[in-house]
């Protein structure tokens, strides 16, 4: 049966030491992996029954009974595939055509303030466009999302740096596919990301700022 809808969230398991470590660096790892911890459940609630289907790609493995624990209703459960970014988002478009997927939006977890009218707005971009791209505050993106085969945009890109979004949409364009970008949006990499996090944010993420104020707190006093 095909799927007119496909989200699919990148999320790690929340491991002090393994996630956030920039945000680490100015706090601590505690610290950073609770915070982490509340950005991948706040994603999942906001994002819930925003497509057809929606699958959490998790990494490591391992952990998966971890993150079975805090699944919402009507998502699926899968494993990243090993390798660098660009081969794990590759392979998870592969899966979504796989599973009869016509429209595919891939979001990560860093965040968790997206307002779902931007994945609903991909979605629509993706009804006479090729690919939609939306463009985050350091250079890379938040979302990229295609129709049926994904572009050629997941290899040769220098991931981790600032020219991640504009390598992409030059990689769009010698491939000759159409795109389009949303409106931009923070990822929260660092402690000055997180410090601004009010200026991106709406009513329904208020509560996530009440939960970062509270782990400030208990962790950083």
């Amino acid at each position: 049966m095909t799927i007119k809808t496909h989200l699919g969230v990148f999320a790690k398991y929340w491991e002090p030491g393994k996630v956030k470590t920039r945000l680490a660096e100015d706090t601590n790892d505690d610290f950073a992996a609770n915070l982490y911890e509340a950005f991948v459940k706040t994603t999942l609630e906001r994002l819930t029954g925003c497509a057809e289907t929606q699958t959490l790609v998790i990494t490591p493995s391992e952990n998966l009974g971890d993150f079975a624990l805090i699944l919402p209703p009507d998502w699926t459960l899968t494993s990243q595939v090993e390798g660098d970014l660009g081969n794990r988002m590759q392979a998870f478009f592969q899966y979504a055509i796989e599973h009869q997927s016509e429209k595919t939006i891939l979001v990560g977890t860093d965040s968790p303030t997206l307002p779902i009218e931007i994945v609903h707005k991909a979605f629509q971009i993706l009804e006479h466009t090729d690919c939609v791209l939306g463009p985050a505050l350091d250079g890379g993106y938040y979302l990229v999302g295609c129709c049926d085969t994904p572009p050629p945009i997941f290899q040769n890109i220098d991931w981790s740096s600032d020219q991640v979004l504009s390598q992409t949409c030059a990689a769009l364009e010698s491939a000759g596919v159409s795109y389009d970008l949303l409106p931009p949006w923070i990822d929260i990499d660092t402690i000055d990301d997180l410090n601004s996090i009010q200026d991106y944010h709406d009513e329904s993420s208020s509560r996530l700022c009440q939960h970062i104020d509270a782990l400030k707190t208990e962790y950083l006093g």
